[in-house]
């Protein structure tokens, strides 16, 4: 029996060549493939609603050439995802538009823009300098018919996503005081070849860019706090090492490693520590490594398989999988090791914890009948929703910054590919197409 009957998701991750190398410890020992589970609701409201900002985003205006043209609506249309994406936004349907007549003297038509159910508008244009891409704009309150926010950037005509994302955080910014996620990027693996490499892209999947080559197996990319570095795990040197690359895949540190199982890298709240698994002492152990100094700590000390750690918010926590009740189950502890309590009971197969980053909610991958879903489990209510149900895999939750949304990985079309969804399991939108992909994680 593989590892991937136990852990199916440290075999995405991890590959074939570490199944064997558990295999003799799995033998028998798993739960039956169709084990049934205690119903649990599909959760389709986390908290209270909020209501959306209506807002106009009529066409950016600009040069008449087809260039100009073209990044003016590249940087338009993405602005209007972005926002939509952010779930603080309801946009205007474009058809509107056209009943808002354009007033002679170049003023804004706050009424007429009121009358089509804009409350927020925002104006824009290119400047007529084609060696540079220069973008102004301008956001207004329709309502007390004053502008709230402008603002010119200046880059190169092949950032104009990079402008339309910055410019979109200013706005979420504007309107909910938090920092908008536009900006923000996706690490995950993907088959090449015989190999599995790392690759990075925008969070809302376009600009995939590989960023490892090493033609080798390279797992479970996880960024570091500040979303400047990203640590795996990597057999390029036919050893396990743990890595540290930029997000340029530059390598910036290595750390081999002993034993043959090494896996799941997470990078502790201060960036000082990672919390990973590894069997150097002959068992799968959650041990510490010390950035500073390379000293390790375990923490874990159980003839159990011990798995998948992740940090809570404030480093006082660690999650993690243990099959050291009979079956997997996601457990916590104190980050010095102690304290060990079990969280997940209401399913007979659990993994892949990871924990929202305002503290309260932790998602999970759980074994369901002719697959794996998604569950979240709220630690102050205890009660525990199921945000997807498909009959296929979905697995690896990780959550998004603002703690809004949730990417993962899934099965559902055949081949492995990263999804996003909003964190009540709704609005899913599928990132990568084909080559089999894994193991997400979102920088900060």
């Amino acid at each position: 029996m593989r590892l991937a009957t136990r852990f199916p998701i440290l075999l995405v991750s991890l590959g074939v060549a570490l199944a064997v190398a558990a295999a003799a410890r799995q033998e028998g020992q798993a739960p039956p493939p169709d084990a049934p589970i205690p119903s649990v609701p599909i959760l389709r409201i986390v908290g209270a609603a909020r209501p959306k900002i209506p807002i106009a985003l009529p066409a950016f205006q600009g040069p008449a050439d087809a260039k100009a043209q073209e990044i003016a609506r590249t940087i338009r249309d993405t602005v209007r995802d972005d926002l939509d994406f952010s779930g603080f936004f309801s946009i205007v349907p474009e058809e509107y538009h056209k009943m808002v007549r354009p007033d002679p003297g170049g003023r804004v038509a706050f009424k007429e823009w009121q009358g089509v159910g804009a409350d927020a508008l925002l104006i824009g244009s290119l400047g007529s300098d084609l060696s540079a891409l220069v973008v102004e704009w301008r956001l207004y309150d329709t309502t007390d018919q004053k502008v709230l926010l402008g603002k010119r950037y200046r880059g190169e005509a092949d950032q104009a996503r990079l402008i339309a994302h910055r410019l979109s955080n200013e706005i979420v910014q504007q309107y909910t005081d938090q920092p908008g996620i536009a900006l923000t990027r996706i690490a995950f693996v993907s088959q090449v070849g015989k190999g599995k490499e790392i690759f990075v892209m925008d969070y809302d999947g376009a600009r995939p860019k590989r960023i490892t080559a090493n033609g080798s197996i390279n797992l479970s990319p996880t960024w570091s706090p500040d979303g400047r570095q990203i640590a795996f795990m990597t057999y390029r040197s036919g050893r396990p090492e743990l890595m540290i690359i930029n997000n340029e895949g530059e390598l910036q540190r290595a750390f081999p490693q002993q034993g043959e199982l090494n896996s799941a890298p997470a990078w502790s709240p201060d960036g000082s520590t990672l919390a990973f698994t590894s069997s150097r002492d002959g068992n799968a152990e959650i041990y510490l490594l010390r950035l500073s100094n390379r000293s390790l700590t375990r923490l874990t000390r159980s003839e159990a398989i011990d798995t998948s750690p992740a940090w809570s918010p404030d480093g006082r926590q660690l999650a993690f999988t243990s099959d050291r009740a009979g079956s997997p189950q996601i457990y916590v502890m104190d980050a010095d090791g102690g304290n060990t309590r079990r969280l997940t009971t209401e399913v007979s197969y659990s993994d892949a914890a990871s924990w929202s980053p305002q503290g309260d909610k932790i998602v999970f991958t759980a074994r369901v009948p002719g697959g794996f879903d998604i569950f979240l489990k709220d630690l102050k209510t205890e009660q525990m929703g199921r945000l997807t149900e498909n009959s296929n895999i979905n697995e690896w939750p990780r959550w998004s910054p603002d703690g809004r949304h949730l990417v993962f990985a899934s099965n559902r079309t055949g081949s492995f590919d990263i999804y996003t969804m909003d964190v009540d399991g709704s609005r899913l939108k599928r990132l990568t197409r084909g080559g089999n992909s894994y193991s997400p994680s979102w920088s900060r």
